[in-house]
């Protein structure tokens, strides 16, 4: 954290939070691509899963103004996104994800242009 914290020294914060979402996101990207290409469907099978993403959306949102809890909370949500794939599924795990996206979206626009 502290190499980052001195990179960005002279950029902007928001510069900074875009940077380091976008190499989390991409760190975050399963080694598996098998499972990354499966087809799932596009409407909510899993309200539950939905509910819960909507919910952990609602949670981070409330740690917006702090970048590093953002940071945290994404990472967070990569994790849970990947146990909820191993346990329920790669539906359930879509879901979770759309519920998270879609509350994100919905509720902090700005936040959502730069993760998304």
């Amino acid at each position: 954290m502290k190499l980052l914290k001195s990179i960005t020294i002279g950029i902007s914060p928001l510069l900074a939070m875009s940077f380091s979402i976008a190499i989390l996101l991409s760190s975050c990207a399963g080694a598996d691509n098998r499972k990354s290409t499966r087809k799932v469907s596009t409407k909510v099978h899993d309200r539950k899963a939905y509910a819960l993403g909507e919910e952990h959306a609602a949670n981070l949102l409330k740690s917006a103004d702090d970048e590093d809890s953002v940071q945290e909370g994404l990472l967070d949500i990569r994790a849970r996104i990947s146990n909820i794939e191993s346990n329920l599924g790669r539906q359930s795990a879509a879901d979770y994800e759309r519920g998270f996206t879609d509350y994100v979206r919905k509720n902090c626009d700005s936040l959502a242009r730069i993760i998304f």
